[in-house]
């Protein structure tokens, strides 16, 4: 029992007419993958058409943030998972440790080394009273040394920066720099750039985790504080994206083991 009469023969396609329809959809098909699949999508412009109407070029920025984000991703999880609990052991016995160590013991001399010197600087005004009693013209002048006493205190101020490197970026050329530290610790950071402008990302990854925490484009510095929910490595993939040779000067500060050169 049916509903519909089956149609007649003179009204079904014909084969060749079914050929014709196929042969005309594959082409139709294979136009749109080359003029506009290929270009926008893997930058590829077999016939030009992608590069007069602006497709080639968004095709061959997602393929270059698209090889950045893998190369990055790659080289930050094989990093991590050898240093995202780095032992107490391997840390106080490896150069880059004993190098930091080796400056903060010389950093703490210099601070007691200048204590001592302050002191009597401090104490001279108390030592006022006697000079006081002096000729009246003497007095102005222990009243006028009191501001180079006040200065003094900035000489022995502890220094933000714990590492500071600089390096260039050819066009095109990436390097990344991370912080190895642990959850919950604070670092600060700042970078600048000299000769044009660079893009960078800012990542981490420790703990079986990759975490984002900001993207750049076109910036000549940036600066802030890092703090990681997760023990691992924290830090930066710079690139240049212009035409000229750009220098970069990074610099950090703050609470982690180390700060490492990974591209």
């Amino acid at each position: 029992m049916y509903n519909t009469d089956f149609p007649a023969k003179a009204d079904l396609p014909t084969t060749a007419r079914l050929v014709r329809s196929t042969v005309i959809a594959g082409v139709s098909a294979l136009a749109i993958l080359v003029t506009v699949v290929l270009p926008s999508e893997y930058g590829i412009d077999p016939t030009g058409f992608g590069r007069l109407t602006g497709l080639t070029a968004m095709g061959q920025i997602k393929m270059q943030l698209a090889e950045e984000a893998a190369a990055a991703e790659a080289l930050s999880v094989a990093v991590a998972a050898r240093t995202a609990n780095p032992s107490p052991a391997l840390t106080a016995t490896s150069p880059d440790t004993q190098q930091l160590a080796a400056r903060v013991d010389a950093l703490e001399s210099l601070i007691l080394e200048l204590q001592p010197a302050q002191l009597p600087t401090v104490a001279a005004p108390i030592e006022a009273p006697p000079v006081l009693a002096a000729p009246v013209p003497v007095a102005p002048v222990q009243q006028a040394a009191a501001p180079a006493v006040v200065a003094t205190p900035t000489a022995i101020a502890a220094p933000q920066w714990r590492d500071e490197v600089t390096f260039t970026l050819t066009p095109m050329q990436g390097a990344e720099y991370k912080l190895v530290m642990q959850a919950g610790t604070v670092a600060s950071y700042e970078f600048v750039v000299d000769g044009g402008v660079i893009n960078f990302d800012a990542h981490g990854e420790g703990e079986g985790q990759s975490l984002s925490y900001e993207e750049g484009r076109g910036v000549i510095g940036d600066s802030g504080q890092m703090t990681p929910p997760v023990s691992g490595t924290h830090g930066w993939f710079f690139r240049n994206r212009g035409d000229e040779d750009v220098v970069v000067t990074l610099r950090t500060g703050g609470d982690y083991q180390e700060l490492r050169k990974l591209i």
